[in-house]
């Protein structure tokens, strides 16, 4: 009999939702219970099986980054780690490059390709007008602070010019977020992670 996610809680004693955070990568665990759920899931050789999953949610699996540069060295190293992020998790990326236009980023929100990702992740940077799209959404940076959705951001300069900001952690930090919003987890107010060189720090907003 295949090994189940309720299987693998009650041999780490958490809860289903601690151990989905773990496999999702979400960074808000601590690192003892993240090492006892592993340890569980490596007991067990648990697998998940995100494609099932997908297709009893009815979801596709794929999820969207728009993203202005792809040229610039920190949009690309950000792009690669969505990729990663969002590979570990069993989903595919579909890419956006939006130059930094208005029109390219209110296209990515309003989601043209509403009915090929299950969400969203949107770097923006020019001055579009709120919109209600029918997938969840999570904004990546400080730009235009009145779009009123979930967003990570950085507790540094713009970030292009800071490095040191690591791309792993903010690529878990959007993706798990995005991911919780697809799932209805967690609280329905808007949440902001912020990301720092030391880890990564949330709060509703």
């Amino acid at each position: 009999m295949a090994v189940r996610m309720r299987d693998v809680a009650q041999r780490a004693g958490v809860s289903m939702k601690t151990v989905s955070n773990v496999v999702n990568h979400y960074p808000h665990i601590t690192p003892a219970t993240r090492a006892k759920v592993e340890a569980a899931i490596a007991e067990l050789d648990y697998r998940p099986n995100p494609g099932a999953r997908s297709l009893r949610r009815g979801r596709c699996g794929v999820i969207a980054l728009a993203i202005p540069d792809l040229a610039q060295l920190y949009f690309a190293g950000l792009t690669a780690a969505v990729g990663r992020a969002a590979k570990s998790r069993g989903l595919a990326v579909l890419i956006e490059q939006t130059e930094c236009d208005a029109g390219a980023e209110e296209l990515a929100l309003k989601g043209l390709r509403d009915q090929l990702v299950d969400g969203i992740l949107l770097w923006p940077t020019a001055s579009i007008a709120p919109t209600a799209p029918s997938r969840p959404v999570v904004l990546l940076g400080d730009g235009c602070s009145d779009l009123a959705f979930d967003r990570v951001s950085f507790d540094s300069a713009p970030v292009p010019a800071v490095p040191s900001v690591d791309h792993e952690t903010v690529a878990n930090a959007a993706v798990g977020l995005l991911l919780d919003r697809v799932a209805g987890v967690g609280s329905p107010k808007r949440r902001h992670i912020v990301v720092s060189p030391t880890g990564a720090e949330g709060h509703l907003a």
